[in-house]
């Protein structure tokens, strides 16, 4: 068993078992302490959710025990509610910093584990997010961990891509009217578009990076440049993807800035 978990209301360990098994995970919920006891002697779960830290002195385990909170918080994991991004977030977060437990890394080096990473760093599948200018060098330094987790990512860029050059599972093309290969001009909208959702399509759950809206801005109306990242965000949609656009809130009047980040959450780092 993955995740064991207890709370004095039933109804919360119920709904993290349903969000658990969701990304994949083998979880279930015990009714009362006694249970709980028995449960870990029995199932040997590799992470134990109770109320408290302090709820309940464990006994020497190889398993993890971790808090949970109404209000997330350090080292405590926030009780879901029907947006379960927060809980997520703190879950797959909490994974991570206990990685050195044997048990605990088993699970985070699982494909489906592998996968749901994202969440520790404030993402979710089938959402599209803006990230300002700000952010850019804290989201660069996150790509790099997405990459090594297999998962697919388009980047395109208006700087020379050289950093993301070597990047594994990843395609990556620089937004440019030099010609070559791997470069698409910015006149180009709809082949970047095309691009983009063939790429989609072809992998699922990819991650599309797009660091070149303002540059975009420069040879298309920007009510064109809308419309395809919305087409775009449909497919992230449909295929569970997710994109990220870094943009310089600066360059837009605040209508198109309300129209750019509509139907998109903004990422506030990690």
């Amino acid at each position: 068993m993955d995740v064991l978990c207890f709370h004095p209301v039933e109804s919360v360990t119920r709904r993290i078992v349903e969000v658990l098994k969701d990304i994949g995970m083998e979880a279930a919920n015990a009714t009362s302490v006694q249970s709980l006891r028995m449960m870990i002697e029995k199932e040997r779960p590799a992470v134990v959710l109770v109320p408290d830290s302090s709820f309940w002195e464990v006994e020497e385990g190889d398993f993890l025990k971790l808090a949970l909170s109404e209000v997330s918080g350090e080292a405590k994991i926030s009780i879901p509610t029907e947006d379960v991004t927060q809980f997520l977030h703190d879950f797959v977060r909490s994974l991570l910093e206990n990685s050195e437990n044997s048990r605990v890394r088993e699970i985070l080096e699982r494909e489906e584990m592998r996968k749901n990473v994202i969440y520790a760093y404030g993402f979710s599948w089938g959402k599209s997010y803006v990230v300002k200018t700000s952010l850019q060098r804290n989201l660069y330094e996150i790509i790099p961990i997405f990459s090594k987790k297999e998962l697919p990512i388009f980047i395109a860029m208006r700087e020379k891509p050289d950093r993301f050059a070597e990047l594994p599972n990843a395609k990556v093309v620089w937004v440019t009217d030099i010609v070559g290969k791997d470069r698409i001009k910015p006149h180009n909208l709809t082949i970047l578009t095309d691009s983009i959702i063939r790429f989609i399509e072809e992998h699922g759950n990819a991650i599309v990076v797009m660091d070149c809206v303002e540059y975009l801005l420069l040879y298309n109306e920007f009510v064109n440049i809308l419309r395809n990242i919305e087409l775009i965000n449909s497919y992230v949609m449909e295929y569970k993807s997710i994109l990220i656009i870094i943009i310089d809130s600066n360059a837009y009047t605040t209508k198109e800035y309300s129209l750019l980040s509509r139907y998109a959450l903004e990422w506030n780092g990690v």
